[in-house]
């Protein structure tokens, strides 16, 4: 709904949405400037772009100094230039960021979400279902920490040492190919770490200064066994393993099919499959089968914001 508030000249709109297949248009810049132009773009809080087959962010995102939340879905970025960067100069308020079903160039992120002066009040970062291959190396040196960052379903194999450092509050990688985590990940202080349906086959040997109060997933993996710095950990948190090996091989020695786990012990309290440690076991580790694979629900944006909806 627009409307015209008192002593100015455009109306305003709190809620934008530039959805190009019902617009019949590509998403190109001049495209998004013909549109953009007659409200006042300082009133607008939510932004939602959708269905553009070549996304051009445009330089006119800079004037939405009240933007709260951007999504982005269903599009393929062709460009998003420093000169339309998310920033903290020109986006104060902002403190959601999703991009959903989205191409990036080269598999990278943009210049556009990577400025030396981004958003310090963006402490939702949630991209998935995106083709996204690599991170920067200095991306510490960009986005906020603390933060929740969902990469999910994306085409990450391997997590750099600048997303440890980042020490994201809450972070999913889940559905991702990587197949090894680096210690430093879960020694930076994440409060809740999912890579579940990732391919790793175990979590890092060494790790010397785990969090007490990590919530741990690693469910739809083929971990089957926990090495001993996991006992101080499930002192106080519990740890996520439906679907995986250990979680299977776990419920196989509580209904008496098996007695003990394929693998060798390293977790005094994880790997002990005795029956006087099942009070243990059930406290510590839950088995059973995760709601939904991911923290974003896909679902629920696909049923909101897809074609025809």
């Amino acid at each position: 709904m627009q409307v015209k508030p008192w002593m100015t000249t455009e109306p305003s709109c709190s809620l934008l949405v530039f959805d190009c297949y019902e617009s019949k248009i590509n998403g190109q810049a001049s495209e998004f400037i013909s549109q953009w132009s007659h409200f006042d773009r300082k009133t607008t809080s939510r932004v939602v772009i959708h269905h553009c087959p070549k996304l051009e962010v445009p330089d006119l995102l800079k004037e939405f100094s009240r933007m709260e939340v951007l999504k982005v879905y269903n599009s393929t970025i062709a460009s998003w230039n420093e000169s339309a960067a998310l920033s903290q100069s020109y986006h104060p308020n902002l403190m959601m960021l999703y991009l959903v079903r989205v191409n990036l160039p080269n598999g990278e992120l943009p210049a556009g979400l990577l400025s030396d002066d981004f958003p310090l009040a963006l402490g939702d970062i949630e991209l998935c279902a995106t083709n996204l291959r690599s991170l920067p190396e200095d991306l510490d040196l960009k986005w906020p920490k603390f933060a929740s960052i969902y990469l999910e379903r994306c085409e990450l194999t391997e997590v750099p040492e600048s997303l440890a450092r980042l020490a994201p509050f809450d972070l999913s990688l889940a559905m991702n190919p990587i197949s090894t985590l680096p210690p430093s990940l879960l020694e930076g202080g994440v409060g809740y770490l999912h890579v579940g349906s990732t391919l790793i086959s175990e979590l890092p040997a060494n790790v010397t200064e785990i969090s007490s109060f990590l919530v741990l997933r690693v469910d739809n993996t083929t971990v089957s066994f926990f090495w001993d710095w996991i006992d101080t950990l499930v002192e106080h948190s519990d740890v996520f393993a439906g679907g995986s090996i250990y979680g299977s091989e776990l419920e196989k020695n509580m209904s008496g099919v098996t007695t003990d786990f394929n693998r060798s012990a390293h977790s005094s309290l994880l790997m002990n499959a005795s029956e006087a440690n099942w009070e243990v076991l059930n406290q510590a580790v839950d088995c059973s089968p995760p709601l939904l694979k991911t923290q974003f629900s896909l679902d629920y944006f696909d049923a909101t914001y897809g074609l025809g909806q």
